[in-house]
């Protein structure tokens, strides 16, 4: 039923979503350059959907962090070395788009957000990380 889906999907919708959603995050590639386009476009939307939680800065200070209880998970700094939940382009599209797990207090952006506008926001963000 699945390959049904994506076959329909790709041919006569004409878009991959099936390609979107592989078993294993990690091998999922990154289909937009990180130019300096992409990275700004990324920034865009960072700024527009991510700072409440992430803050200005990606460091996980957001304006949320006020409001959180003590035992909350708090945002994750998105400038450090430190990727809890994996740090290919695959698994952090997967992230954004999908949300985190078990609790899902970082909610899923699939349908708020396009995949381009997601695989820009990868880009921003492995451009703010330390460099290699």
């Amino acid at each position: 039923m699945r390959l049904i889906f994506a076959l329909f999907c790709t041919t006569v919708l004409g878009v991959g979503l099936y390609a979107q959603t592989p078993a294993n995050p990690k091998t999922l590639k990154n289909p937009i350059p990180a130019d300096a386009k992409s990275i700004e476009a990324g920034k865009a939307t960072f700024t527009k959907s991510c700072v409440v939680c992430h803050g200005a800065t990606a460091k996980g200070d957001g304006a949320i962090v006020k409001s959180l209880k003590p035992e909350a998970t708090k945002p994750s700094d998105l400038t450090d070395a430190k990727w809890d939940h994996g740090s290919t382009d695959g698994e952090i599209f997967t992230n954004i788009r999908e949300g985190i797990g078990p609790k899902f207090e970082m909610k899923a952006q699939k349908g708020k957000l396009m995949d381009n506008d997601i695989w820009n926001v990868v880009n921003y963000l492995k451009s703010l990380g330390p460099k290699k």
